[in-house]
């Protein structure tokens, strides 16, 4: 399912973000208000929506929350800059969002296994002298490889080259210049 209004709501906020036109607070009030249905974007996993909703949104989500230091309130300028590479996979995020093609990756959880454990998962790791935390860290990490080697990996969002070729021809914000 895709999701144009909210897809292109959140792009807007991720250009604004990135580019340091609005903080990361900023950022993150506006995706409480009109993308995440007032969840932060670490913590989108949680809302009931986030089952039924465009399967592209939650890992978008989870990338944009790596980008800044929550902790404190700042824009992506000067120190806090971004990197090339990090600018590249956030364009080609935006690009993907503008973009009617149907996320077809597989989702992979790439967080921390500890950041979501139970109760009980703490005391399995606490028993097992942390054995389930690296059964838990390894499952996660050979999901993720069995996730690249299902598409373009180094075009993520887009799943294959043809259709990122594609929306390259489409871009949204380059449309009439010359």
């Amino acid at each position: 399912m895709v999701d144009k209004k909210r897809r292109k709501l959140l792009a807007t906020h991720l250009r604004h973000l990135s580019t340091g036109q609005i903080s990361n607070d900023e950022f993150e009030e506006r995706v409480m208000d009109d993308v995440s249905y007032g969840y932060l974007p670490d913590h989108y996993h949680s809302a009931k929506e986030c089952l039924s909703d465009d399967p592209v949104i939650r890992p978008v989500l989870e990338m944009a929350w790596c980008l800044y230091d929550d902790t404190r309130n700042h824009s992506l300028k000067g120190n806090d800059s971004l990197s090339d590479f990090a600018v590249k996979e956030i364009a080609r995020c935006i690009l993907f969002l503008q973009s009617d093609y149907e996320y077809t990756w597989e989702y992979v959880d790439m967080t921390n296994p500890i950041m979501r454990f139970s109760f009980k998962d703490f005391m399995k790791s606490v028993l097992t002298f942390g054995q389930h935390y690296r059964d838990a860290k390894r499952t996660r990490e050979q999901e993720f490889e069995q996730m690249k080697k299902s598409g373009d990996f180094e075009l993520w969002p887009f799943k294959t080259k043809a259709e990122y070729q594609k929306q390259l021809e489409n871009q949204p914000f380059l449309i009439g210049t010359e």
